[in-house]
């Protein structure tokens, strides 16, 4: 009787033992719980339950805020088209399209509508959880906003893409500067090579320049230009003539005599065009009004 008693007393000692440790750990997955709840309650991030039906689940704090309703008040409820209306639909089935083909969604981005109005762009992650016969039971996502974000590279862009068109325009000022001489002179030294574009912007900088100034006289300095070809000399023909149009003659200078000869070779006609060695002289021309044995570009063009 001793030992049956004594037998069951270990066993009972045993059996306190085992359940004072099922309640250790009980304690221990208990407060990791509250740890994670907590949490996951409280993160900056906006986090959610719902089924593929839309009916929501579990929202927490940073949902709240942004759909405007307690994790009570909204579980349940069909929430996704009071936060997506309209246009902003199409992003829900096509989100709900990747998870249900069992694919897990990374950094889809997202713009929500929250119940002040805003649109506000969040960055989702989901994890899909399915059931034993493999249909979506439930997608638990959490979303990053990144729209602050976005603004600021929306703005960077916007300034580079400043940027880069000042740069273009400075770059096309420098290609085809216009020096005033005097009241009635400007001046237009080009450098380097002449294609289709820049051969548009030298005509549309010396017609702006001498219809401004109301100069009488637009001088062409081509030393810089690296080779002048057959369309290089019908761009500044056409340029010559297009002044003439509106009342101003055109000296042409800097032909070397490489170019000279190039230019005769492809039998270029600068007939009506008077032409100077350099701009020193095309300039001095110029102001003394002198006129060369070329005919009167005025009546040749």
């Amino acid at each position: 009787m001793n030992q049956a008693t004594s037998e069951t007393s270990n066993e009972l000692l045993t059996l306190q033992g085992r359940i004072n440790e099922l309640e250790r750990q009980l304690a221990e997955v208990t407060a990791e719980r509250d740890v994670f709840k907590h949490v996951v309650q409280n993160a900056p991030a906006v986090l959610s339950r719902i089924t593929p039906e839309g009916d929501m689940i579990y929202a927490n704090t940073a949902c709240e805020q942004v759909i405007g309703m307690s994790s009570d008040q909204v579980r349940g409820t069909k929430i996704l088209p009071l936060l997506y209306p309209g246009e902003l639909w199409a992003q829900v089935e096509e989100y709900f399209r990747i998870a249900g083909s069992g694919g897990d969604v990374r950094d889809y981005e997202m713009t929500i509508r929250t119940h002040a109005g805003e649109d506000r762009t969040l960055a989702w992650n989901s994890y899909n959880r399915f059931g034993p016969d493999g249909v979506l039971v439930e997608v638990v996502s959490f979303g990053v906003d990144v729209t602050e974000r976005l603004r600021g590279e929306a703005d960077r862009k916007r300034l580079q893409d400043e940027v880069i068109e000042m740069q273009a325009a400075t770059l096309a000022e420098l290609s085809t500067p216009l020096i005033p001489i005097s009241n009635d002179i400007i001046a237009m030294p080009l450098i380097g090579a002449i294609d289709g574009a820049r051969a548009d912007r030298i005509m549309e900088t010396l017609l702006a320049g001498v219809i401004e100034t109301r100069s009488r006289t637009a001088i062409i300095d081509i030393t810089g230009v690296a080779t002048v070809d057959t369309k290089v000399a019908d761009a500044l023909i056409r340029a010559a003539r297009a002044v003439h149009l509106v009342g101003a003659d055109v000296v042409l200078t800097g032909i070397r005599p490489e170019v000279a000869q190039t230019l005769v070779g492809l039998g270029t006609n600068f007939d009506g065009i008077t032409t100077r060695a350099n701009l020193q002289s095309a300039i001095a021309f110029a102001m003394r009004g002198e006129r060369s044995g070329h005919a009167d570009p005025r009546s040749s063009l």
